[in-house]
């Protein structure tokens, strides 16, 4: 998303739609949040929010050179994101013991921290070479 939405600004004419698009996710990852925090931690909706945060990303391949849709799907994803992140967050809390959830933690968001640079790598050669088309 950090190598693809100034992209599409850019595409669109319009630095500000950079602004707007993340404004959008924080938005969505608020309202997020707060659904998240009424629904019950079952393997079941994290799954069907993670498939469910895909969706929006699946449509952005048709509608990137429409900014007012692409915005729309910008707060989807930032909203089914949320809610995935915070439920998978809590099943690891209630299902790790207490002697190695500190670790358990720590794996997760070291490898997600580590993955975080080497896909940039990747997104930015594909982005290059193929378009955000491929990269999406």
């Amino acid at each position: 998303m950090a190598i693809l939405l100034p992209r599409i600004a850019q595409q669109n004419g319009q630095a500000g739609l950079y602004s707007m698009f993340y404004i959008s996710f924080m938005i969505g990852f608020v309202i997020g949040a707060t659904i998240a925090g009424r629904l019950s931690v079952r393997v079941k909706t994290i799954g069907f929010t993670w498939i469910a945060s895909a969706v929006p990303l699946l449509l952005i391949i048709f509608f990137s050179n429409n900014w007012l849709i692409f915005t729309g799907l910008i707060f989807l994803f930032g909203l089914m994101t949320s809610i995935h992140n915070i439920l998978a967050e809590s099943l690891i809390q209630i299902t790790a013991d207490d002697e190695i959830l500190g670790r358990v933690l720590t794996t997760i968001r070291t490898s997600t921290s580590i993955g975080g640079p080497i896909s940039s790598i990747v997104a930015g050669i594909l982005l290059d070479s193929s378009g955000e088309t491929v990269l999406i």
